[in-house]
């Protein structure tokens, strides 16, 4: 079974006859690139919170290679393509956990703790390489089940398939897809450009009121393209989630108290009274001012109106309640389907089969769980009891994770972070520095089994071998935790941490609810906890109807994941993938046939073009001004 964006576009062997996937072409490319954007990608990430498609991106630069290094088999590549693209997803997908070493960072500041704890660069590698190798072999337990279900759309490995497809192909032959995804990517380079480069494209603000809560409209066509994959309900449920932050929880938070509790909770205890004196002060001295941005950060952006963070200090609990449950009983809910996964892998025990035997799963996890056993024992003083819990909460969190991808395109890495915080402040409360690596096992592994299952989606469009993919995943781990291990240590020195230097917020996220729960649940924001049970019921009963009742109004229930991501996403991202479902359900009404034939090559083209420009030639430009010396 395909999904409706796949079915359309499932592949099959290139013209001419198949090219072996494992060849020295694919395996140096896949080196070399995954090399490239890993040590691009903390930049990135540390800049602006996030990172861009890698995948596409992998695919690009595989596409040139390739036709340098592999000419005579040009329009026979895609097989090769998808090695090259997979290692580099995988190797982004492990550096995007510079952002843990950047928590650590952030708690030796946070003065309302005493803690000092480290993590140094040869820890780093190997505590990144063991957790992100888990997160792999996980994965592939559930590949099929994902990847059969029809709601799972995975549009970024949709686009890096449409993508490799398309540049492996001649012009004779898809004439009409290459000029669409050239003209598509380059709209999408040209504003992407015009927004970060230039700075003449600013986020769209209704009013100050939505400005706050930052529900405007980022004009980036990345989201947009997004939007157009993963169509009208996903849209419209991330528009609602939007809606109801800036109308209902936001204005709420304020009138109420909380979010002044949430800011005052995030500040040292002998520093609250000074820091409401000097925030009130229009113009600061010169002392004061520093003492304001030492001290006062959170407490100065609420009486500034920038409310968003606050906000999903306090959304956050029922945001992952909601999609913690609703994906946890939609999954049980398909236990034959799982079954049937589980029978299909040990079917194959013993011989050459599309995926690896169950046999070799369980033995990789095994061998991975006592070699991360070793490393956090001897670096972190973690239990070996802590570290098979943390291992094995990590397994249903991964399926949150992976079920919110398929429908939103957007990883919850932080969210699934979260959640095992909250076991380990359970378990062990107040232990923050181990709150901390649960934290970043639990990214870990989520990000490898997000980036993974895009990989697979990929290459079953594609053609490719799930087996080979795996092991190429794999191999691909350690080139990331290498990337974390030598570029953190050099950004920081180069730009700092926090202030006008690398923000990290997603480091910043999971520093402040590591100190946050070290105080036990009862140091919730005030009524979070009701609100996340209640969600939890929800998000069960939401499930339920879904997958039991079988009746046309039942398609128009708003998607669990799509609106429990946006309460913790930026509107200025919700809206715009949005109004790509809207647009590309009107050009569906209007135009069916031409939909259907180039729909997911223009939004894969709108993908690529602004995650070239973001997620490549910025980062390349940034650093090559700051070795020259420049701002």
């Amino acid at each position: 079974m395909t999904s409706a964006v796949e079915s359309a576009h499932v592949q099959g062997a290139p013209p001419g006859g198949q090219v072996r996937e494992l060849t020295w072409q694919s395996v140096v490319g896949a080196f070399l690139i995954s090399s490239l954007v890993a040590g691009s990608y903390p930049y990135v990430v540390l800049k602006l919170g996030m990172g861009p498609n890698v995948g596409v991106v992998s695919a690009f630069l595989g596409a040139i290679f390739l036709n340098i290094a592999a000419r005579a088999t040009r329009g026979r590549n895609r097989y090769l393509n998808n090695i090259i693209q997979t290692a580099g997803t995988s190797a982004a997908s492990t550096a995007f956990m510079c952002v843990v070493a950047a928590a650590f960072g952030y708690l030796a500041m946070n003065e309302t703790v005493s803690i000092h704890m480290t993590i140094t660069p040869l820890q780093m590698f190997l505590w990144l390489t063991c957790s992100g190798m888990i997160g792999v072999v996980f994965t592939v337990l559930f590949r099929r089940h994902f990847l059969d279900d029809p709601k799972m759309v995975f549009a970024d490995g949709v686009a890096a398939a449409e993508t490799i497809v398309v540049l492996d192909s001649s012009p004779r032959e898809a004439g009409a897809k290459i000029a669409a995804l050239g003209a598509a990517s380059l709209a999408s380079a040209v504003v992407s450009w015009l927004r970060d480069a230039w700075h003449l494209i600013p986020v769209t603000y209704l009013s100050a009121g939505l400005q706050s809560f930052r529900a405007g409209i980022d004009w980036g066509l990345l989201n947009m393209g997004t939007g157009l994959l993963v169509g009208l309900n996903m849209g419209l449920s991330m528009l609602l989630g939007t809606l109801v932050v800036a109308y209902g929880i936001g204005p709420w938070l304020l009138s109420s108290g909380v979010g002044l509790e949430i800011v005052q909770g995030q500040i040292a205890p002998q520093h609250w009274a000074e820091c409401q004196r000097l925030v009130a002060i229009a113009s600061p001295a010169a002392q004061e001012a520093r003492f304001v941005a030492d001290h006062c950060g959170p407490l100065q952006a609420y009486s500034a109106g920038r409310l968003f963070n606050t906000v999903m200090l306090w959304a956050m609990w029922p945001a992952t309640g909601l999609m913690v449950a609703s994906a946890m009983t939609a999954v049980a809910l398909k236990w034959r389907s799982i079954a049937q996964t589980f029978r299909h892998l040990r079917m194959q025990q013993g011989a050459k089969g599309e995926d690896m035997s169950l046999r070799a799963v369980f033995a990789w996890a095994a061998v991975l769980t006592v070699a991360l056993a070793i490393i956090q024992r001897i670096s972190f003083g973690m239990s070996v009891t802590q570290t098979v819990v943390a291992v094995a909460a990590s397994l249903p969190l991964m399926l949150v994770g992976i079920r919110v991808l398929g429908e939103t395109n957007q990883g919850p890495v932080s969210a699934m972070a979260n959640a095992l915080q909250a076991v380990f402040a359970v378990l062990w409360p107040q232990h923050i520095g181990l709150n901390l690596i649960a934290a970043g096992m639990a990214g870990n592994t989520s990000a490898q089994s997000e980036g993974m299952i895009q990989d697979y989606r990929t290459g079953r469009i594609v053609g490719s071998t799930p087996r080979i993919l795996t092991y190429v995943q794999l191999a691909a781990v350690p080139i990331g935790a290498a990337a974390v291990a030598i570029m953190y240590p050099l950004l920081v020195a180069r730009y700092g941490l926090g202030g006008d230097g690398l923000t990290a917020p997603t480091g910043v996220k999971l520093a402040n609810m590591a100190v946050l729960l070290s105080k036990g649940v009862e140091a919730l924001p005030r009524h979070a906890l009701m609100a996340t049970l209640i969600a939890a019921v929800v998000g069960i009963a939401v499930a339920v109807v879904k997958e039991k009742v079988d009746r046309p109004w039942v398609g128009w229930i708003p998607s669990v994941a799509g609106f429990g991501f946006a309460l913790i996403l930026p509107g200025e991202l919700n809206i715009p993938i949005a109004i790509g479902g809207v647009a590309g359900w009107i050009w569906w009404r209007l135009h069916p046939a031409s939909h259907a034939r180039l729909a997911v090559t223009v939004a894969s083209g709108f993908i690529a073009g602004e995650a070239l420009i973001g997620g490549l030639l910025l980062p390349i430009l940034s650093a090559l001004n700051a070795r020259l010396g420049g701002p």
